[in-house]
């Protein structure tokens, strides 16, 4: 599965449509950690957060794995076993070669254990585990969750025994082997998902908008990549594999253990399981260009759907416990929320728009986009036609400049003080289950490995005054940092296709 429009999870693009992929036939050798590499492991380092409400046991490898564990001991017998790889769309530079990183999501989920036909999920299945994964732009994470007993083999399930979790993804993440037919067969696969997800018109939109807004810079294609490279998947086994050995490395990785578990007991079966991991050197990426002018995009749909207005702005890198990282965070809060000024204005006094919500925010690793979506009725179109998206589309964009003048506003301490405490409030209640919890923390934690990442993004949000906001808004909401899409249908188009 991919995440590309967002579903904000305090300030992360997050997505949640799940896409187990399919098994086939492969073949592979398999290669057990040897011996010569296991040594006792060593005790895992013990933080104490202050807001997020778990103690994080954090260790290194030796190959630069960094090794996570998160007893949560209220998810009795159950336990997330997570891998984030931390590369993305984002790591595609080269048109040719983009989707591969969504390509190996799936991919990975075609490994052979031990010879065996279907080896790897057979397994997984056996021991009744729940094994999914996403792909974002910058990192993909696979999250299988299952008994905490079913961790360490070998594991008695009736009359068999099989692997345990550990000794199951230590295997497929490093010694991945695919037969090119099946390899073939699944990137065909992917063609499938790109036309179902691009259907979709805030899809399309993100996608023409994304190419114009980040020119020489790899988050000008979405995570599904260039449509041209995703038709060419099936011929893309050598660029894929060079993907996949370049970044599944220990050094771009991150196993992080969420559940009833014991980090001291846990730790030494992972180091021997991933020891004799070999990390590779990360290529590099190609930095952002300053666009000098705004950007405009418009996409003719070929039917009839309600029209579309999207306006966004070029962001900064996100940093957690930074200052302008902290405002990016909140602007969903003071921009979209049913509260908002913005909205109440579109959706209620004007009801201009049937929805206003946030299509992409700015928690990215390098600079990126905070990008507002709006639908509009398609009655009025009909009625008042283009002047009428307009309309709406200078609504907002005077909306989100407004917050250059935010602590002019009347309360505005008060709705900061409300907002960062909505924000706290929000992160605490999506740890709902050991699978949000992995992903929130991972989310942070790609920042520079850093395991105190989200106590220090809410204490820069508790931080925040109103002038912060005004600084933000007055260096990032212009003009020239200003990207706009809009969609509706083109009747002319439609008639020429008739007429053919």
């Amino acid at each position: 599965m991919l995440r590309q429009i967002a579903r904000p999870i305090i300030g992360i693009i997050l997505l949640s449509s799940l896409l187990l992929a399919s098994v086939t036939d492969t073949k592979t050798d398999q290669h057990p950690v040897a011996a010569r590499h296991s040594r006792a492991a060593a005790k895992p380092a013990a933080i104490v957060p202050k807001v997020f409400p778990y103690t994080v046991y954090t260790h290194t490898l030796a190959n630069g794995l960094h090794v996570v564990i998160i007893p949560t001991s209220e998810f009795k017998d159950m336990a997330t076993y997570a891998t984030a790889v931390f590369a993305g769309s984002r790591n595609e530079t080269e048109h040719g070669k983009t989707g591969l990183a969504h390509l190996f999501e799936h991919e990975m989920f075609l490994h052979e254990y031990n010879g065996v036909a279907e080896g790897y999920s057979a397994q997984m299945r056996a021991l009744g585990t729940d094994n999914n994964a996403f792909t974002d732009y910058d990192m993909t994470f696979f999250h299988p969750t299952t008994f905490t007993s079913n961790l360490v083999g070998p594991v008695t399930k009736g009359a068999g025994t099989h692997p345990g979790v550990i000794e199951l993804e230590a295997s497929r993440f490093q010694n991945l082997t695919i037969e090119r037919k099946a390899f073939e067969v699944e990137a065909g696969a992917v063609l499938g998902e790109y036309r179902r997800t691009f259907s979709d018109p805030a899809e399309k939109m993100i996608e023409v908008l994304s190419e114009k807004a980040f020119p020489g810079h790899p988050y000008g294609h979405t995570v599904m990549g260039y449509q041209d490279d995703v038709e060419n998947m099936p011929q893309a086994w050598d660029a894929a594999w060079d993907f996949y050995h370049r970044y599944y490395r220990p050094n771009s990785v991150a196993v992080i253990v969420v559940g009833d578990v014991e980090p001291e007991e846990l730790l030494p079966p992972i180091e021997k399981a991933y020891a004799g991991w070999k990390p590779a050197t990360k290529p590099g990426i190609p930095p952002a260009a300053d666009l000098k002018a705004e950007v405009k995009v418009h996409v003719a749909w070929g039917a009839e759907v309600a029209p579309r207005v999207m306006v966004g702005y070029h962001t900064p890198a996100a940093r957690p416990g930074s200052k302008e990282t902290a405002v990016g965070q909140i602007v969903r809060e003071l921009l979209v929320s049913p509260s908002a000024p913005l909205y109440q204005k579109l959706r209620y006094r004007k009801q201009t728009v049937t929805d206003l919500s946030l299509a992409a925010d700015p928690m990215s690793t390098d600079p990126h986009w905070l990008l507002l979506d709006s639908e509009l009725t398609l009655d009025r179109f009909h009625r008042d036609g283009v002047k009428y998206a307009a309309d709406v589309q200078q609504d907002m964009i005077t909306g989100i400049e407004e917050l250059k003048t935010f602590s002019k506003q009347p309360n505005a301490a008060k709705t900061l003080e409300v907002v960062r405490d909505r924000v706290h409030n929000d992160l605490l209640a999506q740890l709902d289950s050991t699978v949000d919890i992995a992903t929130i923390f991972a989310s942070y934690y790609r920042f520079g490995y850093d395991p105190q990442a989200i106590d220090k993004a809410m204490a820069a949000i508790q931080a925040l005054t109103p002038a912060d906001v005004d600084a933000y808004a007055a260096k990032y909401f212009t003009r020239n940092r200003r990207v706009i899409a809009t969609l509706w249908q083109d009747k002319t188009e439609n008639k020429q296709q008739e007429e053919k």
